[in-house]
């Protein structure tokens, strides 16, 4: 698989950062918990790795910020 490919295409619609203390987080919305279930297990497979590699494509509709 190359490095350009997405692992998880039409994952969902919504991402969110928040800052909570010295935490931050990046939340993914997904479509289903099933869709849910996968990123997770692929985040977890990629940090154990030793490598985490997120590329969101596409220009939002709107940046909401707090």
């Amino acid at each position: 698989m190359s490095d350009r490919q997405f692992t998880h295409p039409n994952l969902g619609k919504e991402v969110r950062v928040e800052v909570w203390g010295n935490e931050v987080r990046l939340i993914f919305v997904c479509a289903t918990e099933g869709k849910a279930n996968s990123a997770a297990d692929d985040i977890l497979a990629q940090l154990q790795s030793g490598m985490l590699n997120v590329t969101l494509a596409g220009k939002p509709t709107s940046i909401v910020h707090d």
